[in-house]
């Protein structure tokens, strides 16, 4: 059984790394950091700007339930909505040359660096916010990275395929391709993610702040 999984995680990322995949996760990578530090900057300097996005972000993570009334986290609710997010992030890939994927890069980058400037304002030291985001961060943040990724390369394989470009993916093979890395990739991450984020990250909270 080891060696069947690890036979479809060598035929998931091998074919597609040499197809520009791996551009389109270094890409991602480095933007997502960039905007997250842009987003740090600009709401350190505009208190207004981070107070006003702050209310968004708190609105939108207590819209998805993830979190009740007492403050505990619920994994089962935190891991569903990180999955349909990504599988959401992944199908977008499919609407040709608008590249929506990218979209959400901003959302996620916003929200990362928009949290960290509204704990720095409350005194918190930008180490202890980085020991609170790493336990479930390691995990999510690449996790969302690939999806993005993954989007953005399926819109590529889609507008090349509407082009009539050579050494394209079929639909079928782009269908394939997201969901092995959701059930392969994504999903067992996230898992995790929720986990830690729902039972680690609040014990690192009471002891760190």
């Amino acid at each position: 059984m080891t060696e069947l999984f690890k036979q479809r995680y060598k035929d998931l990322f091998s074919a597609i790394w040499r197809q520009g995949f791996s551009y389109q996760v270094f890409r991602t990578a480095v933007s997502f950091l960039l905007l997250a530090a842009l987003f740090f900057a600009a709401s350190m300097a505009l208190p207004e700007l981070r107070d006003f996005l702050v209310h968004q972000v708190l609105e939108t993570l207590g819209g998805i339930g993830a979190i009740d009334d007492t403050g505990a986290i619920s994994p089962l609710i935190l891991f569903s909505n990180n999955v349909q997010a990504c599988a959401m992030i992944m199908l977008y890939g499919f609407i040709p040359f608008l590249r929506m994927p990218a979209m959400t890069l901003g959302v996620n980058a916003m929200m990362l660096g928009v949290l960290g400037a509204w704990y720095a304002q409350q005194g918190v030291s930008p180490l202890i916010y980085l020991a609170l985001l790493l336990p479930h961060g390691v995990v999510e943040l690449p996790a969302l990275v690939l999806a993005i990724a993954t989007g953005l390369f399926l819109c590529d394989q889609v507008t090349r395929m509407i082009r009539g470009r050579e050494h394209t993916l079929s639909l079928s093979d782009c269908l394939l391709l997201l969901c092995r890395m959701l059930l392969l990739v994504l999903v067992p991450a996230l898992s995790a993610a929720a986990l830690l984020e729902a039972y680690v990250t609040p014990l690192l909270m009471s002891i760190l702040l």
